[in-house]
């Protein structure tokens, strides 16, 4: 019972900690937070709201990427095309490791639902990082 509300807080410990008020405001985000709020909600379904996330941040990402494609001169999209690549390596090397030791070492669906959230935290960062990029481009 201990390692279960230990798990649980932190769980909420590192959903609150990803949701910044700026962010609050992005529809991802709302989008999961509404997922999340359902009543009863089992922790297969909170896994499922986190997937969903993430995939919604991955769409960003591609989003701001071909964004940028379109509008940077060609010797800087090479920089950028040869980071992605480094990026979406590291993202998978990353990911395998994560899926590893939570689904592997850890007993407990709840750990499950902590990894899926790593997860979407890597993607959701560089979605935002090449937000940011695309959105220095305008000024």
């Amino acid at each position: 019972m201990k390692n279960l509300i230990t798990l649980i807080l932190l769980f909420i410990s590192i959903y609150i900690f990803s949701q910044s008020k700026a962010q609050q405001k992005n529809l991802i985000n709302l989008a999961e937070s509404k997922c999340l709020d359902k009543k009863d909600i089992s922790n297969a379904e909170m896994r499922n709201c986190t997937i969903k996330a993430t995939q919604s941040w991955d769409n960003e990402l591609n989003k701001y990427y071909n964004l940028l494609k379109n509008k940077l001169p060609k010797s800087a999209f090479e920089s950028l095309k040869e980071s992605q690549k480094q990026w979406m390596m590291y993202r998978d090397k990353e990911f395998a490791f994560i899926s590893k030791f939570y689904f592997e070492l850890k007993e407990g669906t709840m750990w499950h639902n902590i990894a899926e959230n790593i997860k979407k935290e890597i993607v959701k960062t560089r979605a935002l990082e090449l937000q940011m990029h695309y959105e220095n481009l305008e000024y």
